[in-house]
């Protein structure tokens, strides 16, 4: 119409004036103006339930990896002058005090390690209450920022409830979900937050662009996903996440949509330069990986390629079940909890079919506006760096793994119940009605039960592996950690004697059935040992006790661990008889170390016990004598030949 009005004179003598066209709309309205004038009081409900549902774990103290990455991690626990530290090695350096190669990969999350050297510096050491309540603040904000972004990309139509919409119920139902009880209530698992609150705010700063058309916001953006990736490397498949979204659920056409991962692919270079610098390789190092052949770190070893892939394939149907019944639930899917299987099980064929159909539906649905297509590219492009499919992950699944990829889940069950149900039942998208909220209630029951009723399994180290052991039945580490916390939290500092005695016919069994999933379970044959001393304590039974040790012996003999353990009770054990103490070390330090190992130095160490038992036994110094000629230690192998031939 503009160009018609030019074409013709101005019937009043005055010059034309060009119509200016209304700027086009902003592709989202996640930032308008009021958000939080209209927006308030869902925005803040959600660190409400945060806190509400997790405020009982403030009480609890430091478990399982947080040993590693906090409490006794040399460079946390320096505070503020430890995160350079903490930027420049391996996370797990501060710990071990060297450089070991224990998960394919390495470990590269300082971003967390730091905020723990943050609450060292301000609240001082052994603090675990602030680390709980940074964990439940910063979940809490997790949900504000996706409800704020859902809220752009679906928007209340008119006449809809907010408390009926896409945004909120995919926000509540994310919150509520029992999958993530492991990220809230593990102070460690701040990892997983952190990315995955990185990863959002660089998707809601790259909007943001596209709204504002302000430059800085892709920096923003980059900056944001460097800070999820230094949390976690799954942030890093938010490169392709983010312009997917924005093609998906905004006015962008895909090639300005790829703007938007330009700050984020330099982010992922930054951060791969940076864990380069720190580990000295990108995914495998040279020197290999340590426990390559411990099944607890390397689950797989020893499988086939398809026995690998068919068992991966089970624990990725498994990872759906979880989300759609998050049902018993563990920390322990180590070897056997999830089995070894063929593509003979019906599971390993009901996951890679399921995963292919849901693959191929998605590339055949790929169009702007469709919400379960994009749902399941986000969920698989979130799953896959943990799928084991590419890198290993050091076990076979973990329950947090599923704390990025759930918020798929999450959004297709909130677009069900907001949009899809209503429609179906003919009624008006984003309105309550009574099927709907009769549904939706039963679903926030049951989440909320199951979460309130999980967390207290998280109090301890002890109560961890007592609810883990009693669903992991098949898994050779659950019995092993449940032992040792019977050994260290019961055992050590009970004083009745019927007590003990059933505790130690309790810590047998779990011990015993450890080792017949894995037995060369290097941790559980430590426990095995501290076990058989237990019972010698009971019966008295030194053949026993001595069968019990030569057969550990034989399995981890340079254990330092065991033989620390060990050496320590033949010195409590130095007024016992005398003749089967001695029988001992010479079947230890002669028979196995020389005879088998051909190791002078702990043959020499074991037989030196027999020695110090009071009398020259001439089978030990024969034995000595041996061995000292045999290493070129004449004027000793003398010494010895001669101090036998004095008692014949």
């Amino acid at each position: 119409m503009a160009a018609k009005s030019k074409s013709k004179p101005a019937t009043s003598g005055k010059p034309a004036v060009k119509k200016e066209r209304p700027a086009p709309p902003a592709p989202t309205n996640t930032f308008q103006p009021d958000f939080w004038n209209r927006h308030w009081l869902p925005a803040l409900l959600m660190p409400v339930m945060a806190y509400a549902l997790y405020f009982i774990g403030m009480k609890y103290g430091y478990v399982l990896d947080d040993e590693m990455v906090y409490w006794k991690n040399e460079y946390v626990q320096k505070g503020l002058s430890g995160i350079g530290q903490i930027f420049s090695t391996d996370s797990f350096m501060g710990y071990f005090k060297e450089q070991k190669f224990l998960l394919e990969g390495g470990r590269y999350r300082p971003l967390s390690l730091a905020t723990f050297a943050m609450e060292v510096e301000f609240f001082g050491p052994d603090k675990p209450a602030a680390g709980h309540f940074f964990n439940i603040l910063l979940y809490g904000l997790t949900g504000m920022l996706l409800y704020r972004i859902l809220l752009g990309l679906f928007p209340v139509k008119e006449g809809g409830q907010w408390y009926f919409s896409l945004p909120f119920l995919a926000t509540v139902f994310y919150m509520l979900h029992p999958l993530h009880v492991e990220c809230v209530a593990n102070i460690k698992g701040r990892d997983e937050i952190l990315a995955v609150l990185g990863s959002l705010g660089a998707l809601w700063a790259a909007l943001k662009y596209y709204d504002t058309k302000a430059w800085w916001y892709l920096a923003i953006s980059g900056v944001s996903l460097l800070l999820g990736m230094f949390a976690k490397e799954n942030a890093i498949t938010f490169v392709a996440v983010i312009p997917l979204t924005i093609w998906f659920f905004t006015p962008v056409n895909f090639r300005r949509a790829l703007v938007s991962a330009l700050p984020l692919l330099a982010a992922a270079l930054v951060f791969m330069w940076a864990r380069y610098e720190a580990l000295g390789y990108m995914m495998e190092s040279d020197k290999g990986i340590d426990a390559s052949t411990d099944i607890m770190n390397n689950p797989f070893y020893g499988m086939g390629r398809d026995e690998r892939l068919a068992t991966i394939f089970l624990t990725l149907a498994w990872y759906v079940k979880l989300l759609f019944v998050p049902h018993p639930l563990t920390i322990d899917y180590y070897p056997y909890h999830v089995p070894k299987v063929s593509w003979s099980d019906w599971r390993a064929l009901i996951g890679v079919v399921g995963y292919a159909a849901m693959g191929i539906w998605a590339l055949w649905k790929f169009k702007k506006g469709n919400l379960l297509a994009y749902a399941i590219l986000f969920y698989i492009a979130t799953l896959s760096i943990v799928s084991n499919l590419f890198v290993s992950v050091g076990t076979f699944m973990n329950e947090r793994f599923l704390y990025m990829p759930s918020i798929a889940f999450c959004l297709v069950l909130g677009w069900f119940f907001a949009e899809k149900m209503p429609q179906w039942i003919k009624g008006k998208p984003n309105t309550l009605y009574p099927i709907g909220a009769i549904l939706v209630a039963a679903i926030i029951g049951l989440y909320v039960y199951r979460v309130i009723t999980r967390i207290p399994d998280w109090q301890t180290g002890f109560t961890l592996n007592k609810a883990a052991v009693e669903v992991s039945e098949g898994s050779a580490r659950s019995h092993c950690f449940y032992v040792t916390g019977l050994y260290q939290e019961k055992y050590v500092n009970e004083k009745d004697q019927q007590v003990q005695k059933q505790l130690v016919d309790e810590m047998e069994y779990h011990i015993k059935r450890s080792l017949e999933i894995n037995p060369n379970y290097g941790a559980a044959l430590i426990m095995k040992f501290n076990v058989a001393a237990a019972r010698f304590q009971i019966d008295r039974q030194l053949d026993k006790f001595f069968h019990e040790a030569e057969y550990i012996i034989e399995k981890i003999p340079y254990n330092t661990t065991f033989r620390n353990n060990l050496d320590a009770y033949l010195k409590y054990l130095d007024g016992s008889n005398a003749d089967k103490y001695m029988a001992f070390c010479y079947r230890v330090g002669y028979e196995y170390f020389w005879k088998k190992k051909n190791d002078s130095q702990a043959a020499f160490y074991f037989l030196e016990f027999a020695l110090n038992r009071g009398y020259e036994d001439i089978r030990t110094l024969e034995s000595i004598a041996e061995i000292s000629e045999a290493t070129g230690a004449k004027e000793q192998a003398k010494e010895f030949r001669d101090r036998a031939n004095a008692q014949k």
